[in-house]
């Protein structure tokens, strides 16, 4: 048997970019070339800390109110610890092959199960982007009256700008505007501490260790870990010659990034909610006649910093529905989704249409713990990486093969996984007071998934996973290198 030839990535569908349209992203959901993958750790970290550190991060400062400040501080180092390892992988995986999420779904929801999910995150991204300018657009009104509005026009088009650029435009945003951002709040915790009594938060009743981490994680890294592809995969393919300590970085720093944004920005939260009786610290502005600017220049770049790391994956999700194939005959596609998904959701602000499907959003959030694990898993049993990437691009030649082995499977477990983790907590006394029910419900049906993988295995190579054997295996030496 002759050995099977390695494609390159020009030859999956990832050509080099012609220099005329540089200027836009236009890569749609295609593989991302190697000449185009150049992100290093430290982009990573200030990419997901300053995503993370939205205007509204320190809201988790009222949603915990009543714990004081070093139960805080574990609660959100276990959180890290309890998602660390899912993270980490997601993170690497963007790395190994440079595709967004949604199209590495393909494998284990089937084509229709991750198109169906990749409409649902487009929802979720926009709404969250609406949702973000909303808010932003509040506290500039306050900050300074008058305009109404104008603020939440203003707000949405220099965030679909950021994002009509595209990547290598953002990550030189995030890196040029860190100093200022940082500045901007350290000069309001200035004002908070100069102006108003230190009066530290006090513990409240016991710590429902449990719920908190549950919260957390679905407020940030969990949140934002199904992302973490969507931009690893510009960072360089792992290679023999890599250095240790580039390596580990590149599995840490999203996940570290996300978590010490709401360390300080929530601990920043519960310190303004007990010194001022608000939680939003920008909101000191409006008694500041010239730091009020600076205060408002922070917050339209925590706005801009989170909705960028909301609408750009919304887009890529979007363009992971209408081009399943990943072709990039039409340039122009990348950018016009951009544009149209970006005012829909400022249009959604400016109406307040947002109010009514918070809960709807909250309910699509509870997809984002078993899908995530279950990917994971999958990536493990199967070893698909080691496919040629084109096989994520593959357009079902019939009905079946749209939602083809583990497909049923996979979905089935995730509309469990959702039920079981919007229950109510079966978990009583002890258990229910320590251990994250979302997580731990998620960790069950991943385990179910993972052992009815291994049933269907052992009936003989004709099964299960066979329904993708006809297909190529092709290790790609470009995306594989490390493994």
């Amino acid at each position: 048997m002759e050995p099977e030839v390695t494609p390159t990535l020009a030859e999956a569908g990832c050509e080099t970019v012609p220099a005329e349209t540089r200027g836009v992203e236009t890569l749609g959901v295609a593989p991302i070339p190697d000449s185009e993958r150049t992100l290093r750790p430290g982009s990573l970290f200030v990419i997901w800390g300053l995503a993370s550190a939205s205007a509204t991060t320190p809201v988790i400062g009222l949603v915990l109110k009543g714990t004081d400040l070093p139960s805080f501080a574990w609660l959100n180092v276990l959180a890290l610890l309890v998602g660390l390892a899912p993270s980490m992988l997601l993170a690497h995986m963007g790395r190994q092959v440079p595709i967004i999420s949604m199209v590495m779904a393909r494998r284990t929801y089937g084509v229709a199960g991750a198109t169906v999910l990749a409409a649902l995150y487009t929802i979720v991204g926009a709404g969250w982007f609406g949702l973000n300018t909303d808010v932003g657009g509040e506290i500039l009104a306050t900050l300074f009256p008058g305009y109404g509005a104008t603020w939440y026009v203003i707000l949405g088009v220099v965030q679909i700008a950021l994002v009509f650029f595209g990547m290598e435009v953002l990550a030189k945003f995030y890196n040029y505007t860190a100093l200022l951002f940082l500045l901007c709040y350290a000069v309001l915790a200035y004002f908070l501490f100069a102006r108003h009594p230190l009066v530290l938060p006090a513990q409240q009743g016991p710590v429902a260790w449990g719920p908190d981490i549950d919260l957390i994680l679905s407020f940030s890294l969990l949140a934002w870990a199904y992302i973490f592809p969507t931009v690893s995969r510009f960072c360089p393919a792992p290679h023999a010659g890599e250095r240790p300590r580039d390596r580990v970085l590149y599995l840490l720093n999203p996940s570290i990034g996300v978590m010490a944004a709401v360390l300080l920005m929530g601990a920043l939260g519960l310190l303004t909610l007990q010194m001022t009786g608000n939680w939003n610290i920008a909101l000191l502005g409006r008694s500041l006649p010239v730091w009020g600017e600076i205060s408002a220049v922070g917050v339209i770049l925590a706005i801009a910093h989170c909705n960028a790391m909301n609408l750009y994956p919304a887009v890529t999700s979007l363009l992971a529905v209408v081009n399943v194939t990943g072709e990039r005959s039409q340039r122009l596609l990348q950018p016009a989704v951009v544009i149209m998904l970006g005012v829909f959701a400022t249009l959604l602000a400016l109406l307040g249409i947002l109010d009514v499907i918070q809960g709807f959003l909250s309910l699509l959030g509870a997809l984002l713990f078993p899908f995530t694990f279950i990917l994971v898993v999958d990536w493990f049993h199967g070893r698909y990486y080691a496919d040629a990437v084109s096989s994520f691009y593959r357009r079902p030649a019939r009905l079946t093969q749209w939602l083809s082995w583990p497909a049923p499977w996979a979905i089935a477990m995730l509309i469990v996984g959702v039920a079981l983790g919007e229950s109510k907590d079966p978990l009583r006394g002890a258990a229910g007071h320590y251990l994250p029910w979302q997580v731990c419900s998620a960790l069950l049906v991943t385990v179910v998934y993972y052992l009815g993988l291994r049933v269907i295995a052992r009936r003989g190579p004709g099964s299960g996973r066979g329904s993708h054997a006809a297909e190529p295996s092709r290790a790609s030496t470009t995306c594989c290198a490390a493994r």
